[in-house]
């Protein structure tokens, strides 16, 4: 089921991945949740920045060069990717709400204008963190006991560390477990970089037979294969050696629990 709104829903998850983006739980956690949603249970998958930008927009020179490398003009750079977000999720067989708040590239385009300041810490002046924090609190009762899957913020996108922020601030810290962020986690240098900057106990997820299924899910998204692995054709390789090694042979998802 997808919802047209989060206050749509009414009923208790067991599973909840809280994805910053347009790809982020396909990427990062479809092993786990198909795993869950085949165990009976109950997954939902909430996508935090898919608004669409109005056509009058001025779009930054980096929101410019992003669509340059999707192959999508302006006006239809964020509905061509909703659609590639619903195939993949129809794939995972989970629900899934978008949030509709806004990217880093279209929310503060005099500031997110450039690589350097997409993968840095948030602006004082950014309220992507503030705005999710209400959604999340008016969620919580409703959503019962869920376990949550939320960013490691490997490779340090602003949108992800606004979203961990969040997270970090409402969720009840026993029931958050910590993903690795594909593609970002293919590089070994900056999953040690995250490692050390904060202290936790490991859990490796067995993806059982879902590995295909991720990646046929991942495919969906098109217009993003040549800008996560730099030749789309190499993804299910890339994605099945990486799983592959963490599990010694074995497809595992890693995951990360805080220690306080």
């Amino acid at each position: 089921m997808h919802y047209a709104h989060y206050q749509d829903i009414t009923q208790p998850y067991d599973l909840v991945c809280l994805s910053p983006h347009l790809d982020d739980a396909a990427l990062s956690c479809a092993g786990e949740l198909l795993a869950a949603r085949h165990a009976g249970l109950r997954t939902l998958v909430i996508t935090v920045c898919t608004s669409i930008p109005p056509v009058s927009a001025t779009y930054s020179a980096l929101a410019v060069e992003f669509h340059r490398e999707w192959g999508l003009d302006e006006a239809q750079a964020v509905t061509t990717r909703l659609g590639e977000d619903g195939r993949a999720m129809a794939i995972l067989g989970v629900d899934d709400v978008w949030l509709n708040l806004d990217d880093a590239i279209y929310r503060m385009p005099g500031h997110y204008n450039s690589r350097e300041t997409l993968f840095a810490m948030p602006h004082a002046s950014d309220t992507l963190a503030d705005q999710l924090s209400h959604i999340l609190r008016e969620l919580m009762p409703v959503l019962g006991q869920a376990r949550w899957l939320i960013p490691a913020r490997v490779g340090m996108h602003v949108d992800h560390l606004n979203v961990f922020a969040a997270a970090q601030a409402v969720l009840t810290p026993a029931t958050i477990s910590l993903y690795e962020e594909v593609p970002y986690a293919l590089t070994p240098e900056w999953i040690t970089q995250r490692q050390q900057m904060f202290n936790s106990t490991i859990d490796l997820v067995p993806m059982g037979p879902y590995i295909a299924a991720k990646i046929a899910a991942i495919h969906c998204y098109a217009s993003q294969m040549d800008a996560l692995f730099g030749d789309g054709t190499t993804m299910p390789a890339q994605i099945t050696e990486y799983h592959r090694h963490l599990g010694h042979g074995t497809p595992v998802e890693r995951r990360y629990r805080l220690i306080h």
